[in-house]
């Protein structure tokens, strides 16, 4: 069950594979999922890009109510052809951003080149990545900042191409 605690700004959000990577090799894919008033969805491309333990912990989420899974009437393969084909972007960040635009749900990504595609088409304000994510379970009481930012940590270590952040850059007050 999620917690009672509420977080300005409801969202549904749709988390592309380098984001969800990133927060399964941190351990902390499960905690974004408990934030409040968000509803965390991927895609179908999305789930088959992250590899077979990232995915099975994906689908244990979605089994617990945790994820949901794009349904296929927010999917439309024309759009999402005309992204493959302007664009040289993975399958799954582009099949995310063609949801995105067709519906309300906010994309996070942590690919350079699908964020300022989808910063385009989507507007910033419904654009984040992984530390935004992170810093929101701050916010929410779901992690310390200090746990958080081992996170990132390890993010990194994992292969996460990240920006560079201060250790204090999740605590509550700071500039995100």
């Amino acid at each position: 069950m999620k917690p009672t605690h509420r977080r300005v700004g409801a969202v549904r959000l749709l988390i592309d594979a380098c984001a969800a990577i990133n927060l399964f090799n941190c351990g902390k894919l499960a905690v974004v999922c408990e934030l409040p008033d968000t509803e965390v969805a991927l895609s179908p491309i999305v789930v088959s890009e992250c590899g077979l333990d990232c995915a099975a912990e994906i689908i244990s989420l979605q089994a617990a109510g945790l994820i949901h899974f794009v349904p296929d009437d927010e999917i439309s393969p024309d759009r999402f052809l005309e992204l493959v084909t302007d664009h040289d972007i993975g399958d799954g960040e582009l099949e995310s951003i063609s949801v995105c635009e067709a519906t309300d749900r906010a994309f996070c990504t942590d690919d350079a080149a699908a964020r300022r595609l989808a910063n385009n088409l989507l507007g910033d304000a419904r654009v984040m990545g992984s530390l935004r994510l992170l810093k929101f379970s701050v916010e929410a009481s779901l992690l310390v900042c200090t746990d958080a930012f081992a996170g990132y940590r390890k993010m990194r270590e994992c292969g996460g191409f990240l920006p560079d952040v201060p250790s204090d850059f999740f605590c509550i007050g700071e500039a995100a």
